[in-house]
């Protein structure tokens, strides 16, 4: 009895002593790989809906019946669309051309009004507020120094010459691992390690440098968080308002959205936890339809637009992604195969994307829990078309 005593104390040190060390590693064993919902349980920063919403036209009864077109799935070839809809254990698809919802599919209690975790797709929303930040005058253009805006950063290795663009296109040279490689390793990812994160801004400062800015590309959060802070910095507004007033009242947006932040009063957690509606983010997709602008009203420069859709040289060898090897620009992907087609996504993780296609006038979005099946989009927009 004694020892078990004294071995529930030995136990009840180390816990404490762990946890004040590193307690982002008990979030991550309790929440483990976090779903579409998990942003319920951490602090978050809200947007107001639209005081002008913007309403797409709504069909009644979907246009034509996507259920029976066959699509390519990942390692399956061929299935039809209502296959891969439960394979991917899709939430969410909508499919809209010229303003008007000509399809959409929801699944269980899953409706237009409910707000889901999209991600990195939170990566693209953060490049549009960048662009924003310099249409406003807050920053003058990309090559502007890190350290301008993050005077904290000076005499740390890599830092000094640390460029926006060199977070926009994720060449920073920081170090970054990601999850994906055993259980073990994931526990301590930086990846798991930032998600968690209880105080982004210390943990940012901690970062170390791994080879030369702008020499390689690696997909990496530390990017876009150093680039939060930025453009909080510039702006003097937290990421959340700025998008808020700048963006999404502007394109209309009929619900709540929100950014997860570290914690009451810190920074958003913006490379994936971005929340909002799957009709929503379809606005953000009309916004780079429309060239930046809602009806007469500019909302963003067709410069920045321009230079998120086409690809840089700097940029064209970023590792390729999918069939449709696709290129990340300025946190977009866009499709080198039959780059003609001209069409571009925001991804997210567990198959959260936003798909554009202009030479089909088509909008198409996907909420899921799971769906890694493959790139049906191109396809089904010129089904419809």
């Amino acid at each position: 009895m004694k020892y078990i005593k004294t071995l529930t104390i030995l136990l009840s040190v180390i816990f404490i002593i762990a946890y004040s060390l590193n307690n982002q590693i008990f979030k991550i064993l309790k929440y483990r790989k976090p779903t579409t919902q998990t942003f319920r349980n951490f602090p978050l920063r809200k947007m107001a809906a639209s005081k002008k919403p913007f309403y797409f036209v709504e069909i009644k009864t979907n246009l034509k019946n996507l259920d029976t077109l066959k699509i390519d799935y990942f390692g399956e070839g061929l299935i039809p669309f209502s296959e891969y809809f439960d394979k991917g254990k899709l939430l969410a698809f909508i499919v809209i051309r010229n303003d008007s919802i000509i399809y959409q599919k929801y699944k269980d209690t899953f409706r237009e009004h409910t707000v889901s975790n999209t991600f990195s797709i939170g990566k693209t929303m953060l490049s549009i507020l960048l662009g924003k930040a310099i249409d406003d005058g807050f920053i003058k253009d990309i090559n502007q120094k890190v350290i301008e805006f993050i005077p904290e950063l000076k005499n740390k290795p890599n830092f000094n010459s640390l460029t926006i663009k060199n977070l926009l296109e994720m060449k920073s040279g920081l170090q970054f691992t990601r999850t994906g490689n055993g259980v073990f390793s994931d526990l301590f990812s930086d990846e798991a390690k930032f998600y968690y994160s209880d105080d982004l801004k210390r943990d940012l400062q901690n970062v170390k440098a791994d080879t030369t800015n702008g020499t390689k590309w690696h997909y990496s959060n530390i990017d876009v968080l150093f680039l939060t802070w930025v453009i909080e910095r510039a702006s003097k507004k937290h990421v959340s308002d700025y998008f808020e007033e700048s963006i999404w009242q502007q394109i209309g947006a009929q619900y709540e959205g929100s950014w997860g932040v570290d914690k009451e009063g810190g920074l958003e957690n913006s490379p994936s936890s971005f929340q909002c509606t799957a009709i929503d983010l379809a606005k953000i997709g009309r916004l780079f339809m429309m060239n930046g602008k809602r009806d007469s009203v500019a909302i963003l420069s067709t410069r920045w637009i321009n230079e998120s859709l086409t690809v840089s040289p700097s940029n064209k060898h970023n590792t390729s992604k999918g069939w449709q090897k696709s290129t990340h620009q300025n946190y977009w992907w866009i499709p080198q195969d039959n780059a003609k087609e001209g069409d571009f996504s925001a991804e997210g993780l567990r198959g959260q994307r936003l798909y554009v296609n202009p030479k089909t006038n088509t909008i198409i979005v996907q909420l899921a829990d799971d769906g890694y099946g493959g790139f049906p989009y191109r396809k089904i927009s010129h089904y419809f078309f």
